[in-house]
């Protein structure tokens, strides 16, 4: 297998700043009947557990949140304006934090990629909800583990990845917008890959 140096619960198991910065440059892959679709990802916003609005699970458990609550490694998908959003869960069982995968830059299955998409898009996984639908991931992967190293997971990259981190606020939610919890690679050829509003 291509992308076989999956990451672990462990690597999960942190502070979601901490994961967030740390899945920069991690490759997302996606296995289904059509084929593996793969690319490193770019773009990344932590969640916090603790005094954070923005955060799901900020008012408590529902049953669209509760994978937040779950283990570390685990996935929490959502949907919004009608697309989905990818989110790994961090930090311990009942402490619900996650990070949000915002964008990839694409290493696999590109042609899958613009098929899914319906265009012949360049930029085929910029913004959170074109990833989604870019990587056929759905509702039907909320809670999915992301450790098993089978249909939806993330690899260790096959070389080592220049990870020159920008720090900025979050994009496209109202509350807490002003933390400083988005990160992204911004050297080349990353950034171009890293949308700056879109979902």
């Amino acid at each position: 297998m291509s992308w076989d140096k999956v990451l672990w619960q462990d690597f999960y198991n942190r502070e979601p700043v901490t994961v967030a910065k740390d899945l920069l440059g991690k490759v997302l892959v996606r296995e289904t009947d059509e084929g593996i679709t793969a690319g490193i990802i770019v773009e990344t916003e932590a969640y916090l557990a603790q005094n954070d609005p923005a955060n799901h699970a900020y008012c408590g458990k529902t049953n669209r949140n509760k994978s937040m609550f779950g283990p570390a490694g685990h996935a929490y998908v959502y949907r919004i304006h009608q697309v989905c959003c990818l989110n790994a869960v961090t930090e311990p069982e009942n402490v619900p934090s996650a990070v949000l995968i915002r964008a990839l830059m694409p290493l696999e299955g590109f042609s899958l990629m613009w098929k899914r998409l319906g265009r012949n898009d360049p930029l085929p996984a910029t913004g959170p909800g074109k990833l989604c639908k870019a990587m056929a991931i759905d509702l039907s992967l909320d809670g999915w583990d992301l450790t098993l190293g089978k249909q939806l997971w993330i690899s260790e990259p096959k070389e080592t990845v220049e990870t020159d981190i920008k720090v900025t606020s979050r994009v496209g939610v109202t509350a807490a917008k002003e933390l400083p919890l988005r990160f992204f690679l911004c050297s080349p050829p990353f950034v171009k890959f890293v949308s700056k509003v879109r979902i």
